[in-house]
């Protein structure tokens, strides 16, 4: 799913994650892919955060920025 994100263009993928239900569904569709990829702890912490944390929202921002400067999402890798 991160591969398929990632060839968007840079602008659709920040509306994805910037729009507030659609980038939560977004974040976390993105982080449990992740985590059943690669089956690290870190990227179980991180989906379990995105999905059930309130304030999943201002990582959500921080990824929509770090997305705008052509890098990866907060620790995604």
């Amino acid at each position: 799913m991160l591969k398929k994100f990632n060839e968007f263009d840079k602008l659709i993928r920040f509306l994805l994650l910037i729009i507030p239900f659609v980038g939560w569904i977004t974040e976390m569709v993105i982080r449990w892919s992740v985590f059943l990829e690669k089956k690290s702890l870190l990227s179980l912490v991180m989906a379990i955060i995105h999905t059930f944390v309130g304030w999943a929202l201002v990582l959500a921002i921080i990824d929509a920025i770090l997305v705008l400067l052509d890098k990866n999402m907060l620790l995604i890798e």
